[in-house]
């Protein structure tokens, strides 16, 4: 199982919002078995490798559908073979080694 972070920007656009953009491709992960967690700059999905790449494709896409020009994409792969890993449990475990329930920065 792989565990894939993914932001992305659509450029051309009249606003600089980009919120609208993000529902679209989230819209399209939804359609999706994946399993995913939406963060402030981007999102976290995690499944089959094969299945993530081909859902980012049209996650991508959806934002040239919406009008942009221009869309970069930043994907980002944890791809561990050894041992099935989650996305909870990576959090999980960087928790237990600062021995507390949550990260607190600043």
């Amino acid at each position: 199982m792989a565990i894939v972070e993914l932001s992305i920007v659509p450029v051309g656009i009249e606003s600089t919002s980009v919120s609208s953009y993000v529902a679209g491709a989230i819209r399209v992960l939804e359609k999706t078995s994946l399993e995913f967690e939406l963060t402030a700059m981007g999102t976290i999905i995690s499944g089959n490798l094969d299945d993530i790449l081909k859902t980012i494709r049209q996650m991508h896409e959806s934002c040239f559908e919406a009008g942009a020009k221009r869309v970069l994409t930043q994907i980002k792969i944890d791809d561990r073979r050894d041992r099935e890993g989650s996305i909870e449990q990576k959090v999980r475990s960087v928790r237990e080694k600062l021995g507390r329930d949550r990260v607190i920065g600043g």
